[in-house]
């Protein structure tokens, strides 16, 4: 916030001044005692906690800065305005007052100077808690920007340096400790398995476990059997006669259900006693030619 200057025409001895003789009038006393009290509150004002040299520095804007701010917002500048605002209310009423005095004594040249100073403050008032507001709102969208720049600068460097350690942590095969299932539940582990499962040509079996994980309706049992389970099919799995059989005969009914089961236990063994091994011994190069990232 910059240093916002204090009017002189609300400074008492100017104000006083000007009412001239008037001042002691009811109305213009009260006004008086308004401004002085204004006055008062705008000296409290500590301009360094509200002027945020923080937000010219490089480092990253902490909660002090901030509680430290709104709190002398909420402590001197909030009170302080309201009382300007008070101040206006009574140079209104000394005003009204003093309208009355000079349409008694027309001729009476202090009350007409009187009377069109009390005019003018109301103005001054409102002009000075408006410059107020719009330098706090300032302020305050400045401390949100600096915020969102500060999280923003945070962010990227957590980033850079989790790449970093990513980069220098020894590789860790990512098959390492992770059973079949837990694998078919990760599109891209399942691509990779199936990429690995592919120089032994035996992809089918990755693609039919990644199939039938949760396994397959009724109306799509006929496109299965078609695709991997007969043996005819260039996909087609390589399992036992009476599998095949159980699994087509079973398709009208809906009993190819356990027949499924099966087959699905054959393949996983298979599975689990070749294509997984393979994969866990190969390192880091070979695995990043056949797509991993």
């Amino acid at each position: 916030m910059k240093i916002i200057g204090y009017p002189d025409d609300l400074i008492p001895r100017v104000a006083s001044a000007s009412l001239g003789t008037c001042q002691d009038r009811p109305a213009c006393a009260q006004f008086l005692e308004g401004v002085a009290a204004a006055e008062k509150a705008f000296e409290s004002i500590t301009w360094n906690r509200v002027m945020l040299h923080a937000l010219a520095k490089p480092e990253p804007l902490d909660d002090d800065v901030i509680s430290t701010y709104e709190a002398e917002v909420a402590k001197v500048i909030t009170p302080m305005l309201r009382k300007l605002k008070t101040v206006g209310t009574l140079a209104a009423e000394a005003a009204k007052d003093l309208g009355v005095l000079t349409k008694a004594h027309p001729k009476a040249t202090v009350a007409k100077k009187a009377l069109a100073f009390a005019k003018s403050v109301p103005g001054v008032t409102a002009k000075l808690i408006k410059a107020f507001e719009e330098a706090i709102a300032k302020d305050r969208k400045d401390i949100s920007a600096r915020l969102a720049k500060d999280e923003a600068a945070y962010e990227k460097k957590r980033k850079a340096d989790q790449k970093a350690q990513a980069k220098d942590s020894p590789f860790v095969n990512p098959f390492e400790k992770k059973g079949i299932e837990e694998i078919l539940k990760s599109n891209k582990l399942t691509l990779l398995l199936h990429a690995v499962a592919e120089q032994g040509k035996t992809g089918e079996n990755i693609e039919f476990l990644s199939l039938t994980r949760k396994g397959v309706d009724q109306k799509n049992a006929p496109k299965l059997y078609k695709v991997f389970i007969n043996q005819n099919s260039a996909k087609g799995l390589n399992i036992d006669d009476h599998l095949r059989n159980d699994f087509l005969n079973g398709i009208d009914s809906g009993a190819y259900t356990d027949a499924l089961k099966s087959i699905r236990t054959h393949v996983l063994k298979v599975v689990n006693e070749d294509t997984l091994p393979r994969a866990r011994k190969l390192d880091e190069t070979a695995l990043r030619k056949l797509g991993y990232k």
